[in-house]
């Protein structure tokens, strides 16, 4: 990588943790984190989540609501809806640079059709 392109990935980096979404999620992270085991039993929904995600299984709404179900008392607490929010909104933020990204730059991929 050249160091024109790396001086410009960390000018975009400074840029997202500038960003309204990142300064929402890291205070709401700071606030959780105030309360170890609260945040100890957001991390282990996030983890179930993201491993339902990652696992293929999202279409499986039987496996999605028993996380929902598990977890519901967390939902109805003030500092985890707010991180979860800010932590949705950061992700999406991320996911349109990395289309943005992606989408300009031809890498011939059509055999993956």
């Amino acid at each position: 990588m050249t160091d024109n392109l790396a001086s410009k990935v960390k000018e975009l980096k400074q840029m997202i943790l500038d960003s309204e979404e990142y300064r929402n999620f890291d205070l709401y992270r700071r606030l959780l984190k105030e309360v170890p085991e609260l945040f100890d039993q957001v991390n282990q929904f996030r983890h179930d989540n993201f491993m339902l995600q990652i696992s293929g299984e999202i279409q499986n709404k039987e496996k999605a609501e028993e996380i929902v179900e598990k977890n519901k008392d967390l939902f109805n607490n003030s500092l985890v809806t707010p991180f979860l929010n800010a932590e949705l909104v950061l992700c999406k933020m991320l996911q349109d640079i990395n289309e943005m990204l992606v989408d300009e730059i031809d890498m011939d991929v059509d055999f993956l059709k």
